[in-house]
């Protein structure tokens, strides 16, 4: 008795194998679908890092060579650049609860040269972006600087201040919420952040590295041109 040859498959058969291959696919973009959000997951992660980073080492690099220079104005250059006695003169660097104003040196590097005036604080009408402006210190000005966006999302910003205002007054050294009309400039500033995302960002001090008083004597030299020391 001869057997039948069998020609292609089964209905069975073939409802098998599209069941198999439709949990293969199935299996497969799940797959895929899974290695694209662990990819956007970690591109998240790498920005959220890199921004954090970014920001630290504007605040380490800058804010760390904050200069105890005198805020005063040419009037008052005029009126001391005479005067022999080393009386204290207030500080440029002017801290408050959000905002901040110091004077440093940019980078050589830089396409500004010479001391610049930092003032870092969010945006007036954007709360949650925090913006930097740089001024030239003690320069005219032909048009107001755009402040720089430093820093979006930003849902606090709160600064701390260490040390004495007026040590030769018997201030005791401490954590302050403002660094108005001081003597001297803080030792420690502690910044802290917290990003709308709620990621993880740890409070940062930064230690100032000059730590000096300003006075009339250190300064009306450096600033009077040099036409007018002929004279």
């Amino acid at each position: 008795m001869l057997t039948r040859r069998r020609n292609g498959f089964t209905l069975i058969e073939m409802l098998i194998a599209i069941t198999l291959l439709g949990v293969m696919v199935t299996l497969l973009f799940g797959s895929l679908r899974i290695a694209a959000q662990s990819w956007h997951s970690g591109e998240t992660k790498i920005d959220q890092v890199n921004r954090k980073a970014v920001v630290y080492q504007f605040f380490k690099h800058h804010l760390g060579s904050a200069r105890p220079l005198p805020e005063f104005t040419a009037t008052d250059r005029d009126e001391t650049q005479n005067n022999t006695d080393q009386v204290p003169l207030k500080l440029s660097f002017q801290g408050l609860p959000q905002s901040l104003r110091f004077v440093a040196a940019l980078p050589a590097a830089s396409a500004r040269k010479g001391l610049q005036v930092f003032a870092i604080e969010p945006a007036r009408d954007r709360p949650s972006t925090l913006t930097v402006k740089l001024t030239p210190y003690r320069q005219p000005l032909d048009a107001e600087p755009e402040p720089v966006v430093l820093l979006d999302e930003v849902q606090n910003f709160r600064i701390s201040y260490f040390g004495a205002k007026n040590p030769n007054a018997g201030d005791p050294p401490g954590w302050q919420d403002d660094w108005l009309d001081a003597e001297r400039l803080p030792n420690l500033v502690k910044i802290h952040i917290a990003l709308n995302d709620g990621s993880f960002w740890p409070d940062m001090i930064f230690p100032l590295r000059i730590d000096a008083t300003p006075l009339v004597g250190d300064i009306v030299g450096q600033q009077v041109p040099p036409n007018e020391d002929a004279n």
